[in-house]
């Protein structure tokens, strides 16, 4: 008789291979090491899943749908903030939120650019999205008159997805969680006096001189209710991995 599939070994199997493509990569990852670490044969492995590669599909696939619920565009949050004190707050919650994930989710990140050959377009694909992301949330803060009208929206959104990937970069150098809430607002202030209105760049200002006078904290840990709210509402399931 031919022998069934295990949900829960399957499962197993998939944390296993997890740790080992990030510690190996995809070339250096062997079914034999997956199979010890889950505690099963090599021959129940293949009784799951085809090849390696194949499991290292299902996991990016599966990590790429979660990073989607944070990654939303503007239409994904009907509260949005439009005062620039609260827009303050919005968006770096919502920075907050998405680092904090993959700073949890981090052996991921390392795993990603072994998907190689036939499985590059699943990263191509995922990075195309956040750009075109990035692009609506500037074209919607151009139509708030939060950033500027004469801004260029695509090169606006191509330095913001670099700066962004840049700082995901540094974060997986890191042994410990760096201050992550730190990095973001500095992110955030340079692009709003790089692309913001005059009454957001006002906004920014004013936020530092409360800063050094003590008034609020260096980084704004907790949002105004309806901040926190549309940061909430935009995330969806994802918060809850």
């Amino acid at each position: 008789m031919s022998r069934v599939a295990d949900p829960r070994a399957k499962i197993t199997l998939l944390r296993a291979a997890e740790e080992v493509f990030a510690e190996k990569g995809l070339a250096g990852a062997k079914v034999e090491e997956i199979a010890r670490r889950s505690g099963v044969s090599k021959g129940a492995f293949y009784l799951h899943f085809e090849s390696k590669e194949a499991a290292l599909k299902q996991l990016v696939e599966s990590f790429l749908a979660r990073c989607h619920s944070f990654f939303a565009p503007p239409s994904a949050y009907p509260g949005l903030p439009d005062d620039p004190s609260d827009i303050l707050d919005f968006t770096l919650e919502r920075d907050a939120q998405i680092y904090e994930f993959l700073w949890q989710n981090r052996a991921f990140l390392r795993i990603l650019p072994t998907c190689q050959g036939d499985y590059d377009y699943l990263v191509v694909a995922f990075r195309a999205e956040i750009g075109g992301t990035t692009r609506e949330w500037v074209d919607h803060w151009r139509r708030e008159g939060i950033y500027r009208a004469e801004v260029d929206p695509d090169l606006a959104a191509t330095l913001i997805g670099g700066a962004y990937n840049e700082l995901s970069m540094r974060m997986l150098v890191e042994e410990k969680r760096p201050p992550l809430e730190e990095w973001l607002r500095f992110s955030l202030e340079t692009f709003f006096r790089a692309f913001g209105s005059p009454e957001m760049v006002a906004a920014v200002d004013l936020r530092n001189r409360r800063v050094i006078q003590g008034i609020e904290a260096p980084v704004a840990r907790s949002a105004s209710n309806g901040a926190r709210g549309a940061a909430a509402r935009g995330m969806k399931d994802g918060r809850h991995i």
